[in-house]
């Protein structure tokens, strides 16, 4: 996953369908959560290791994930709003 936290300002809302990139492609799934109130900057988190991801996305597949913006494939769902 990527390591940008800064980009919190998406349209995006929980229930919608997205597509995200994985190390081995992109995928489908559901929004479950929206954790933009959580997110604390790195340098304010005090470690630089587990760091709070913005979105839970429930994948097609049954997996959950946790991903930032960038993690999200904006090709297929910006023709879609």
């Amino acid at each position: 996953m990527t390591d940008t936290r800064r980009n919190t300002k998406s349209g995006r809302t929980v229930g919608e369908k997205v597509q995200v990139r994985r190390d081995d492609g992109v995928v489908s799934g559901t929004i479950v959560e929206d954790f933009a109130d959580s997110l604390i900057p790195g340098d304010r988190l005090g470690r630089d290791w587990a760091q709070p991801h913005r979105w839970a996305i429930a994948l097609d597949t049954g997996v959950l994930v946790f991903v930032d913006d960038s993690d999200l494939d904006d090709s297929d769902t910006a023709a879609a709003r």
